[in-house]
């Protein structure tokens, strides 16, 4: 097999291959870590490559087959994990060199343990930003990762690596984790599918109200299996819960909105991005109705100030020695912390319920909500985000989901002029995670981007 008839696979056309023994695991992985060898020195996507260790597990994996007796339908399938993901005896640096020479992991994290409890095989870790806290592929601890189908152009974040590795046609599936759009921004930047799902579907550790892990994949087609795989309760995540089946798509009530009342200028190429999009679900499920409901505040700007909060307390739980390896423009975007009485965190707390209010009027009337993932298609590769003052400002239609917890699915919606893929989300409520998923593989395939005259997996990273 070709890395060119493997980057168009499903996942389901995977493990039939598997199921049939007409593809083992050690020439999938083998087909995997030919890839990285041949494009990571280029996108600079992964780090803490198992070689060995995969090849290892591919051999078992295959015997598996030959007897029979797989651990699951996802049993020897290559995948990869974020930085930010435990697993035993891999390195953690958040992104930064503020973390010196990594923190050896001694659990898995829980979507670590199901992937490994259903015999995955995890290629290595995906770089990120310093700290998850810029939309960008710009990493202290490993340097700048690149778009595969433009390397001057950014991945977007935090789950930069993943999203260039999978974009790359490097294993099937990668783990990253959202806390303002980190799944979704990476998947638009790099035309991929990926789930932001209700909190606590996915469990993750530590467990937060904000934060979910989620996977990124080429195909939304491909998010049900690995959501149903990742998800569940788990001990380590008191949020975690069950994932629930998909309701009836033909009772589906759908909306449209480019304009929330604040935030950066949506580019008319991402306009008419979603308009495409908007007849496409018409033809699905009939009308899409205009939901013209805008915030009269900026509900991003509370956000951005928690999110400086937690950068604030990450850089004073570094070494002190190591501190000043924080980037200078995150620094200055987070140093005022230090002077924040308990009035202004009260403040913060007020906006950002003033936005979950907002989220929940938002689809008050709709059941799902189509949006644009970003207001821009992308920007330059070195950049941690539009605005040098604010690295996370363009996740305008991102950020406020998950303060809200709400289930969200980025899919490609299109190309640019200068081929550069084209982000858009649909958002539905709590625990309609299932429904979202399966309404965006049916727009995917509408949409038809990848289709027989469409754009190629860029397999070969494009400069």
């Amino acid at each position: 097999m070709h890395i060119q008839e493997f980057a168009h696979l499903s996942l389901r056309d995977l493990q039939s291959l598997l199921s049939k023994r007409e593809v083992s695991p050690v020439e999938v992985t083998d087909l995997a870590l030919d890839q990285i060898e041949e494009t990571n020195g280029t996108i600079n996507a992964l780090f803490g490559v198992r070689a060995n260790a995969a090849r290892s597990e591919a051999k078992a994996a295959e015997k598996r087959y030959l007897d029979g007796t797989p651990h699951s339908d996802f049993d020897g399938i290559p995948v990869t994990i974020k930085d930010s993901v435990n697993a035993e005896d891999m390195k953690w640096y958040h992104g930064s060199a503020i973390h010196g020479d990594g923190v050896l992991a001694t659990k898995d994290s829980p979507p670590v343990k199901r992937l490994k409890q259903a015999g995955t095989i995890i290629l290595g870790k995906g770089a990120m930003p310093d700290f998850g806290l810029s939309a960008s592929g710009v990493s202290g601890s490993h340097g700048i990762v690149r778009n595969p189908w433009g390397l001057a152009w950014n991945t977007g974040g935090s789950s930069a690596g993943g999203g260039a590795s999978i974009a790359a046609g490097i294993g099937m599936m990668s783990v990253g984790s959202d806390i303002a759009g980190s799944v979704r921004l990476p998947a638009a930047h790099c035309g991929l599918a990926a789930l932001k799902p209700t909190q606590g579907v996915i469990p993750h550790a530590p467990a937060s109200t904000v934060r979910s892990a989620g996977p990124i994949t080429r195909y939304a087609a491909d998010l049900d299996a690995w959501a149903t795989l990742l998800s569940g309760p788990d001990d380590a995540d008191r949020y975690s819960m069950p994932y629930a089946a998909a309701n009836e798509i033909d009772q589906v009530i759908v909306g449209v909105t480019a304009d929330f009342g604040f935030g950066p200028h949506v580019e008319f190429v991402v306009r008419k991005c979603v308009e495409r999009a908007k007849r496409a679900l018409g033809s699905i499920v009939g009308k899409v109705a205009d939901v013209e409901k805008r915030a009269d505040f900026d509900l991003y700007l509370p956000i951005d100030n928690s999110l400086k909060l937690r950068g604030w307390q990450e850089y004073l739980g570094a070494n002190e020695e190591l501190r000043s390896k924080t980037p200078d423009q995150l620094f200055k975007w987070f140093k005022e912390v230090e002077h924040w009485s308990s009035t202004d965190i009260r403040e913060i707390d007020a906006g950002i319920e003033r936005g979950v209010a907002f989220c929940v009027d938002l689809l008050s009337d709709v059941d799902i909500l189509l949006t644009p993932v970003m207001p821009v298609v992308n920007f330059p590769a070195e950049d941690r985000g539009v605005d040098p003052a604010m690295p996370l400002r363009h996740t305008t239609f991102t950020a406020p989901f998950n303060q809200a917890g709400n289930p969200a699915v980025s899919i490609c919606g299109g190309f640019d002029e200068r081929g550069l893929p084209i982000g858009i989300q649909l958002v539905g409520r709590r625990l309609d995670d299932a429904r979202v998923i399966a309404l965006a593989a049916m727009l995917e395939k509408e949409l038809n981007i990848f289709g027989n005259d469409g754009q190629k997996w860029p397999t070969n990273p494009i400069a």
